[in-house]
């Protein structure tokens, strides 16, 4: 089971505007809500795969009655929510030519509600399970609650993911994740003194410090995914974006979600790619048929760090061009395992 964890969610009010915005009044040609957090869009993005999720949040006020009652029209998603006292943010999205986003704080996490959504992390994990620590973190929530979440998570002997915006390096390092999914202006956030450096030395330390493998997104440019042994570019044409929200998310949610089927790095990599590209040229978050149609234009090169070897991964046939034959026997959740030895 796939389990993703969203600290602060939203609903994300869509103004959309053909004009551009300027200042005094205008009206929007288009409005609409959505849920929002990107843990929560992970698990709708799985829904849209057929893959089922449990989706683990902090809701609370009408707004969070509304992401919980917009949660049960995906057959898909068991939610499990902690109750707390204030109601959840409401974020503005404003698109009109160009894209202006307004994220509000959102509200505080008592001690308790904490200790009520780790009990319920206990509860669920299991071993072989993936666990998707999603989003910025709310309010009064601080290290120890993930460290205890990555403990609970360890223990089970199930796989932890991070894409958590604004936590240290040395953090990251300490909670022992399979993955991590930054984009590069995160990547960077890492390593205040990192500016002028190339990406992969960052990588490098990042993996120094036990951080095996890295799935970094570089929007319209693509995307790699770094192992300890290899490199994965991911490649696609450029597409004209109607929003970029979601398009991380849907990234990590289609790979976890292909590696949970069984699917190998590549081909997991393709529709990962697809997955992000098909919600970038959508309203919200894309569908499956929007994201089949986009597999057939990624290709993936992968690169042996040692050998220096090409082998080029072609999305439409979904094979590659010379292909070891431990592949295919070797499961890719394994592969992961393998890299992080002290599971």
């Amino acid at each position: 089971m796939i389990i993703t964890h969203t600290s602060n969610p939203s609903i994300d009010y869509y103004l959309e505007l053909h004009a551009e915005l300027h200042e005094g009044v205008q009206r929007a040609e288009h409005g609409y809500c959505l849920p929002g957090g990107k843990g929560l869009n992970v698990s709708m993005v799985l829904n849209q795969l057929g893959i089922p999720s449990v989706a683990t949040a902090f809701l609370g006020g009408l707004t969070g009655d509304f992401i919980s009652q917009a949660m049960k029209e995906y057959p898909c998603i068991r939610l499990e929510a902690a109750r707390i006292e204030e109601a959840n943010r409401i974020n503005v999205k404003i698109r009109a030519r160009k894209e202006w986003d307004v994220n509000a704080p959102g509200p505080q996490i008592s001690s308790q509600a904490q200790s009520v959504m780790l009990d319920k992390l206990k509860h669920l994990l299991h071993a072989q399970d993936w666990l998707l620590i999603s989003g910025s973190l709310a309010r009064q929530i601080g290290e120890s609650f993930l460290i205890r979440a990555a403990q609970l998570c360890h223990e089970a002997g199930a796989f932890l993911v991070l894409d958590v915006p604004g936590i240290s390096a040395s953090l990251i390092a300490r909670l022992k994740p399979q993955l991590i999914k930054p984009n590069v202006q995160e990547l960077y956030g890492l390593f205040p003194e990192s500016q002028g450096k190339e990406e992969d030395v960052l990588i490098r330390q990042l993996q120094r410090q036990g951080v095996a493998n890295i799935l970094l997104s570089d929007g319209a440019n693509g995307a790699r995914f770094y192992t300890p042994h290899q490199c994965y570019r991911i490649e696609h044409p450029r597409l004209r974006a109607i929003s970029t929200v979601g398009s991380g998310d849907s990234m990590l949610a289609a790979f976890v979600g292909m590696l949970q089927q069984g699917k190998s790095i590549e081909e997991s990599l393709v529709w990962a790619a697809a997955a992000g590209q098909a919600t970038a040229i959508s309203h919200g978050l894309a569908d499956r048929e929007k994201i089949e149609r986009q597999k057939d234009n990624v290709s993936i090169v992968r690169t042996e760090a040692k050998e220096n070897a090409n082998e080029n991964y072609d999305g439409k046939n979904r094979q590659p061009a010379a292909a070891r034959d431990s592949d295919s026997a070797v499961s890719a959740k394994s592969e992961l395992s393998a890299y992080h030895g002290d599971r």
